[in-house]
């Protein structure tokens, strides 16, 4: 009787680790609007931003599923945008050039980040001034932090605080990050902090203002609350309550820990959304809503609070 017991017990545990968000997957948002790769999502003005890789920005209301508005940014490359609190949207092109590199006796191609140019506009489109951002090799995600403008720098391999005015750097964070696959996402955290999905080292770190690890959690296994594969989170944002979602690859997994990253629980119904190394981006709104990028299928998941 005892062993019954103590198995029904472990047993409804293995549930209660396993069990499932208060979250449902549901409509997909722009199918059939998009003509490149959407490379980043952004919440502000109470709207959401899709970005193309070839510039194209496209506004979704809280309830639309096509795009309200869109207009082209004149850039190019574009993989990063940020919209600080007046509204104004902050887009981020990556520069790069082509050089040879030799493997194995092999000749290729690359495209290598030279430099970055920003270029910043009203709601309605209108590009209102050039930031000079002559610091930076590439921008692969960018957000707002109180006053400061935070870039991932890929090209440079580390995390920038800048004067959004200036331009100028401020701090950074550069070591134990370990990078792969083209990926560099972070977010936005609780008391002025940054959370990076230190993707190559299977955690979520948490940095303050002056580059200092505060919080992290995860390590690679094969465990529900552990990060799997070759290497993942790909992708992290905070819920208002403190929570956090992840976002891992091949297969995809959306998880939601608590704020000490601990008791993950996974949104069920969410599709495989990439294939091999790819990355997800990921945005929250105000109500909690949580928008996933399907990249190269052409279209954004939405995921509403089941209450």
């Amino acid at each position: 009787m005892k062993s019954i017991s103590l198995f029904v017990l472990l047993s409804l545990f293995a549930v209660s680790v396993h069990a499932g968000a208060d979250y449902k997957a549901e409509e997909k948002i722009g199918a059939g609007k998009f003509s490149d790769l959407v490379s980043y999502l952004a919440i502000g003005n109470d709207m959401l931003y899709a970005l193309e890789r070839n510039g194209d920005l496209h506004v979704f209301g809280r309830d639309s599923v096509n795009p309200e508005d869109t207009f082209s940014t004149g850039l190019s490359n574009t993989m990063a945008l940020a919209v600080n609190e007046k509204g104004e949207i902050f887009v981020f092109s990556t520069a790069t050039k082509k050089e040879e590199k030799t493997s194995g006796g092999r000749k290729y191609t690359v495209n290598t980040p030279t430099g970055v140019i920003c270029k910043v506009f009203d709601k309605t489109g209108k590009e209102l001034r050039t930031l000079n951002l002559d610091g930076l090799k590439s921008a692969r995600a960018a957000q707002f932090s109180g006053d400061m403008l935070v870039v991932a720098d890929l090209g440079q391999r580390k995390l920038v605080f800048l004067d959004p005015e200036t331009g100028a750097v401020k701090s950074e964070v550069k070591k134990g990050l370990r990078l792969c696959c083209g990926i560099f996402d972070f977010c936005v955290g609780p008391n002025d902090t940054v959370a990076v999905a230190n993707l190559g080292a299977f955690k979520v770190q948490q940095y303050d203002m002056n580059g200092k690890v505060v919080h992290e959690f995860g390590k690679r296994g094969k465990e529900f609350n552990d990060f799997q594969g070759c290497c993942n989170p790909v992708s992290c944002s905070y819920l208002a309550d403190g929570r956090i979602v992840t976002v891992e690859k091949s297969p995809t997994r959306i998880k939601i820990y608590d704020a000490d990253g601990k008791n993950a629980q996974s949104i069920d119904g969410v599709e495989e959304l990439v294939k091999g190394c790819s990355h997800i981006p990921v945005a929250i709104d105000k109500d909690g809503n949580i928008y996933l990028a399907a990249a190269r299928k052409g279209y954004i998941v939405k995921c509403t609070p089941k209450s």
